[in-house]
């Protein structure tokens, strides 16, 4: 009896009237979601970046792994600000020609037109939002496509990270892992014949929606387009990246860092108190009183890597004349007027620094014999640095980390 209710016409007939009447008001539940989404994705970039100055900061993960991070979740970001942007702004025509067709269901009145326009067979307002209509239900398919890809290699990357992290691993191994098992997944899945796995695979409901858009818009329109979406990212990105080589502790600041410092790097009244900072914080660049202090971030991978510095610290020229190491405070050399400070009349301490708690070594200094005026603050700092590829890491000297001027008024 069931199998013969299953072959009912008349259910049949029923589920797809219920289908249709679904798909005739799926603007509704479109048009909220992809508001509600693009309000959540607009203001989320300032996150992923705090996210990927994190993992540099208090993960410990090398500064080309925590930029790729960046660089995929900003792309991921982007993507789908465009695809919903797109569906938007479809629907904002969409909703126009329906009101069109609303007030003129008739359409073009040919001789009503001045005579050069006349000779034209116009479509009906209706015919347009019946078009559109099509076109905007399959633009909101593309971010189910893409985000099912997206997922799934968030949780491959997400693991690898997981298990760089746990075991203390190379960076550029992981990289290689990733690379690797690409390349392998694509030629099992271009020359292995058909089996249960690629069954499985081939049916779900991702090569379902890929399939049914290849097959009806045309394999190569559909990859031109996600292709063209992609490049479209490409801005969008640059900007989410803007300032992250600021964090990027095994490196010296640049020659146009040194002419021109950006101040809300380094004087806490001038920056986002919401933000990290990256290398060095004062108070403010205008300084009174008889002490003062500096804050210098701390970075993870110093942590993780300090004992290896201390063994390999013979390497280090003697030219240097650097102190011994005994605590990751001793990474840092601070000169004030090309004189050591950090040695003599000081004192260090560990803080959470601002509302995100951010690990910092506090650096107190005595400057009640300066004189009002500009003087120069510079840090140098000693750098375990893991080459991208397996050959021996080294110690580096970075002579200019962090270079700024504070102004000393009287009191």
């Amino acid at each position: 009896m069931e199998d013969n209710e299953n072959l009912n016409p008349e259910n049949d007939s029923e589920e797809l009237a219920w289908i249709k009447n679904l798909q005739r008001n799926s603007w509704e539940p479109e048009v909220i979601i992809s508001g509600i989404s693009l309000a959540f994705i607009f203001a989320f970039p300032a996150q992923v970046f705090e996210f990927g100055v994190k993992l540099t900061q208090e993960f410990g993960l090398e500064f080309t792994g925590a930029y790729l991070v960046l660089i995929y979740l900003s792309m991921i970001l982007s993507v789908f600000k465009i695809f919903f942007s797109i569906h938007l702004i479809l629907r904002f025509i969409w909703a126009g020609l329906l009101g069109l067709s609303y007030a003129f269901p008739k359409g073009v009145i040919n001789e009503n037109l001045f005579k050069i326009s006349r000779e034209y067979d116009y479509k009906k307002p209706t015919e347009w939002v019946l078009m559109l209509e099509k076109t905007c239900s399959m633009a909101f398919g593309f971010p189910i496509m893409t985000g099912m890809i997206f997922f799934i290699f968030t949780l491959y990357l997400g693991l690898l990270l997981f298990f760089y992290w746990f075991f203390d691993l190379n960076f550029f191994l992981i990289y290689l892992i990733f690379l690797f098992t690409l390349i392998i997944f694509g030629l099992i899945s271009a020359l292995t014949k058909k089996n249960k796995l690629k069954n499985l695979f081939s049916t779900s409901l991702f090569s379902t929606i890929q399939a049914t858009y290849q097959s009806n818009l045309g394999k190569w329109k559909i990859n031109i387009y996600l292709f063209l979406i992609m490049l479209l990212t490409t801005p969008l990105v640059i900007s989410d990246l803007k300032g992250f080589f600021n964090y990027a502790n095994s490196a010296n600041l640049d020659q146009s860092q040194l002419d021109w410092p950006d101040e809300s790097m380094y004087f806490e009244d001038k920056k986002d108190p919401e933000k990290r900072f990256s290398r060095a914080l004062m108070p403010s660049q205008e300084i009174a009183g008889e002490t003062t202090n500096i804050l210098l971030a701390h970075y993870e991978e110093d942590f993780k890597n300090f004992d290896k510095i201390v063994q390999k610290s013979n390497t280090l020229p003697d030219s240097l004349g650097w102190s011994s190491l005994e605590k990751t405070q001793d990474l840092y050399r601070i000169y004030l007027n090309d004189s050591l400070i950090s040695s003599k009349n000081s004192t260090w301490r560990k803080i959470s620094h601002g509302s995100s708690k951010q690990r910092a070594f506090q650096f107190v200094f005595d400057i009640r014999n300066l004189n009002p005026g500009v003087h120069e603050i510079r840090i140098e700092k000693l750098i375990f640095l893991y080459p991208f590829g397996f050959s021996e890491p080294e110690i580096k000297h970075r002579k200019n980390w962090a270079k700024f001027s504070f102004i000393k008024v009287t009191s």
